[in-house]
């Protein structure tokens, strides 16, 4: 564990956990991300930055120099459904599009309560055939993203199943939310041991995100998909993290289905701790293994 994990694991329980304590309210994510934005946002130098229509969606697209054209990487930001901007994830996506060498396309997806279920999911399928009408091959797509951009880049690749669409050529989850029931060990388990949630939020989410839809609705809750013909997908979740047995389960469902998938387990890690790379080992090193999964699997 770096010196920098050590020292920031009780701020964040300080910033983000005590407070989903006094008010277990998923949609307290919003404030918290908006207050995030500005120190998030900062680009460096060379990073080349275009807001675009995708679909109908907006989006960022990311690139640095020696990107390749012919390539993208389709990235849906987290945030509980309720939160969260492509520029919340900007210390990701702009090491992402500079690693692997093609630009990132961070959607802008409407978000819950204003747009319950499936809009955010529809804009995702749009944004996805916008890069196919933009003549990007599906093999040379790579689809993302953390949370609940989790859920819906694995929800995406079962929409685009169901609609006889080609699938992207991976799938990269981190810590995504896959069970809706919430029947997995780590939800209780490591109520106490997750440095940012509590199990009353998870409840507050269903409610807000897709009213009077059934929780094991695969499209709410991929874990309970059909998953043959998935893309090589990796998971990286933290040992500690209540959402720890949706990357193990949905793991292990991909591979029971004929599938590929590699999971990641990191100790001592808080949710989506790839966001702070601009601080923490772990997250460059974290980093360092997803553009390692991407370069295999990219064609």
């Amino acid at each position: 564990m770096s010196l920098q994990l050590f020292l920031l694991n009780p701020m964040i329980r300080w910033q983000v956990k005590r407070r989903f304590r006094k008010n277990p309210d998923v949609q307290l994510l919003r404030p918290i991300m908006e207050q995030m934005e500005p120190r998030m946002a900062k680009l460096p130098a060379d990073i080349a930055l275009e807001e675009i229509d995708l679909g109908g969606v907006p989006a960022e697209k990311l690139s640095a120099p020696g990107n390749r054209d012919d390539g993208a990487f389709l990235y849906i930001h987290g945030g509980g459904f309720v939160a969260g901007s492509p520029r919340t994830h900007r210390p990701l996506t702009w090491r992402l599009t500079k690693e692997i060498g093609v630009p990132v396309y961070a959607i802008d997806y409407r978000l819950a309560p204003e747009h319950c279920f499936p809009a955010g999911l529809d804009d995702c399928v749009a944004a996805y055939r916008a890069l196919l009408a933009r003549g990007i091959a599906a093999r040379s797509i790579l689809v993302g993203g953390d949370s609940a951009g989790g859920n819906l880049t694995l929800t995406l690749a079962l929409r685009l199943k169901a609609e006889g669409l080609p699938l992207p050529a991976a799938l990269i989850c981190l810590s995504p939310a896959t069970d809706m029931t919430g029947s997995g060990e780590s939800r209780h388990t490591n109520a106490e041991a997750d440095a940012m949630f509590v199990p009353e939020m998870m409840d507050s989410l269903m409610p807000v995100y897709c009213p009077g839809v059934e929780e094991r609705d695969p499209f709410v809750s991929p874990l309970f998909g059909d998953l043959s013909g998935f893309p090589p997908t990796l998971f990286q979740v933290g040992d500690r993290e209540m959402l720890r047995d949706d990357s193990v389960r949905m793991a292990a469902a991909i591979k029971a289905a004929g599938g590929e998938a590699t999971l990641e387990i990191w100790p001592k890690v808080w949710h989506v701790w790839q966001l702070n790379a601009d601080m923490l080992p772990e997250a460059r090193e974290a980093i360092t293994h997803i553009v390692r999964f991407a370069r295999q699997h990219l064609d």
